[in-house]
């Protein structure tokens, strides 16, 4: 792993919603942990659009209980609990009682944490709740932003070995090679074309089968519609080129966004945050 550095500062705040409702969430990234993001949130009623990430991301609540769905399954974690969602589950996740506050820090494990902590980068977890407390101090530990650089590095190690040793992984058959031949058509085709519009019947006609086939296929092995799969899709193009220097406003247009707006509504229904607050987390981890 690379060599600890002293901890960020944390990113910006985000407000989310309605600025009324005390909804906010922060996002950095943690050089010393090989790229390893962390995602702090404060939320009363919020919850996020249906999205997918390409890491594990493992969230330890902190205060009130959150609600959130995994695939088809919905799932409730209270105060000390982990949430774990897989790389390409799509989920959701809130507030449990809208009103009630919920403040809980995700991570986002590197490739290289996953590797050096003994994980696969598919890693797979069969629980989505974890409640144990030694895992719980474990996590607790690492992700104390009073905690030292070096310590809080071991701490999220020996914390990804023991869920791996505690809960049990295996490689997670994600990529399109995995899914039914229209599926990974139809995603191919969209990933090719994020800058251009993209219909479900010219998302189909691609794909070799009707509208109505696709839909089932996307739902029934990715857990999303072929439009949900395209917003999240051009999301992570967003964020691939703010991360190779490019400006929001061409950002926006080359993932296919119909303005740069459009793009800061889907960013932070999907990721809980501003581009620009991604882009200042990314800039700072540089420096």
């Amino acid at each position: 792993m690379p060599k600890s550095r002293d901890r960020p500062t944390p990113g910006e705040m985000t407000v989310l919603g309605d600025p009324r409702a005390g909804d906010r969430s922060r996002y950095c990234v943690l050089p010393g942990f090989g790229g390893t993001a962390l995602f702090d949130a404060d939320f009363h009623s919020f919850s996020f659009a249906p999205h997918f990430h390409d890491t594990l991301m493992i969230g330890l609540i902190l205060e009130g209980e959150k609600r959130f769905s995994r695939g088809p399954d919905w799932h409730r974690v209270a105060r000390g609990g982990l949430s774990v969602v897989n790389p390409g589950d799509m989920h959701t996740g809130g507030v449990a009682v809208r009103g009630e506050r919920l403040r809980y820090r995700a991570v986002y494990p590197s490739a290289a944490l996953l590797a050096e902590s003994g994980l696969p980068q598919g890693a797979d977890f069969g629980a989505a709740v974890v409640d144990d407390r030694t895992l719980e101090g474990l996590f607790a530990r690492a992700l104390d932003p009073d905690s030292p650089a070096a310590e809080a590095e071991e701490a999220l190690l020996i914390a990804l070995m023991d869920l791996g040793l505690r809960q049990g992984t295996g490689e997670a058959p994600r990529n399109s090679a995995s899914c039914g031949r229209s599926v990974s058509r139809a995603v191919d085709y969209i990933e090719a074309h994020l800058g251009t519009p993209l219909r479900l019947e010219q998302i189909a006609a691609e794909a070799g089968i009707g509208p109505r086939h696709l839909l089932r296929g996307f739902r029934r092995i990715l857990g999303a519609t072929p439009q949900q799969y395209v917003r999240q899709a051009r999301v992570r193009r967003v964020c691939r080129l703010l991360r190779a220097g490019e400006g929001l406003a061409q950002a926006a247009g080359a993932a296919g966004f119909a303005d740069q707006a459009h793009m800061t509504r889907v960013f932070r229904s999907l990721l809980g945050m501003t581009p620009s607050a991604f882009l200042t987390a990314w800039r700072a981890s540089l420096t």
